[in-house]
């Protein structure tokens, strides 16, 4: 239950300009919190329309001890490497993160929220083990708070619309049914992040949350891939990639990545696709918006 619902905290939001960072600023500020957004560098005005923007360096706990010059209600970090090598992973998902949790509990913040990832159940990638590392250390420091392991994001999925879209065909791998997810989208998992404010059952405790469980949102990988060619009007064409042909693909750059960053990167990221695409991602639903529903307006706007 939330216990004080109308009193306004002042939240700051770590990761802001993620995708799912700008869409948790956007629902503090629709919650009537005083939201403080940190970001790298200076962001267009309306991008954090209603909220202070701050520019601070999270990987220098200097930098984010000025943005602690005030007193900080509620924190939720939203950091997260969206690519790299493994020390990348560390230093953002873990290090970074760390560095805010220290200033929060040196600031006398009351309570921290902190996005995680389903995927940290099955650990086997550097990105889970930092990110466990982090829960870690938040569960053990002492303040209040709250962890959100969502599963898939809707992004994921918009990256094979806008190809598909300009005729390329949707590529799978295996058959493309070895998983299922029910994936959620950004504005639902914002709403439960921020309401997770002021809700006492929500106090200590971690969440995995996916989002609706109906059947245009329980899915693989191909039934996506044939949701996105109707959501478009178009024939479906599928190519299936073997997945002993990934899997080489990812030790031969794995390898090459020990010489060159950037194929190092690039193995690193087929490593999360392969595992996101043969682990199953269900989690318990939550919100209202659908893939299907999501396709549909994402296609409209791709049209046009």
């Amino acid at each position: 239950m939330n216990d004080d619902k109308n009193s306004a905290k002042t939240v700051l939001i770590v990761g802001a300009t993620g995708y799912i960072g700008s869409a948790v600023v956007a629902e503090s500020v629709r919650q009537g919190h005083d939201v403080i957004a940190v970001t790298r560098s200076q962001q267009n005005d309306s991008q954090f329309d209603g909220a202070e923007v701050v520019l601070a360096d999270v990987t220098d706990p200097a930098s984010i001890a000025k943005v602690f010059d005030r007193k900080i209600d509620v924190v939720i970090s939203c950091l997260a490497c969206r690519s790299g090598l493994a020390q990348d992973f560390d230093a953002i998902d873990y290090k970074a993160t760390l560095n805010i949790l220290n200033a929060a509990l040196e600031n006398g913040t009351g309570k921290f929220i902190l996005l995680s990832a389903i995927c940290v159940r099955k650990p086997d990638l550097p990105l889970q083990l930092a990110k466990l590392k982090m829960e870690d250390a938040l569960i053990r420091s002492g303040i209040d708070y709250t962890i959100v392991r969502p599963t898939a994001y809707f992004w994921v999925f918009d990256v094979q619309t806008r190809m598909i879209a300009k005729g390329k065909p949707g590529y799978l791998i295996g058959s493309g049914e070895q998983a299922h997810h029910n994936p959620i989208a950004k504005e639902d998992l914002a709403e439960f992040m921020v309401s997770s404010i002021d809700n006492s059952e929500r106090k200590n405790r971690m969440f995995i949350i996916g989002g609706p469980e109906v059947p245009e949102n329980i899915i693989t990988y191909k039934d996506s891939l044939m949701m996105i060619f109707e959501s478009l009007g178009k024939e479906p064409k599928l190519v299936s990639i073997p997945g002993w042909l990934l899997t080489a693909v990812i030790r031969i750059t794995g390898f090459i990545g020990l010489f060159s960053r950037k194929i190092g990167v690039f193995s690193e990221f087929l490593k999360v696709l392969y595992y996101y695409l043969e682990n199953d991602m269900r989690a318990p639903g939550y919100g209202s918006i659908t893939l299907r529903q999501h396709l549909m307006d994402t296609t409209r706007k791709v049209e046009t």
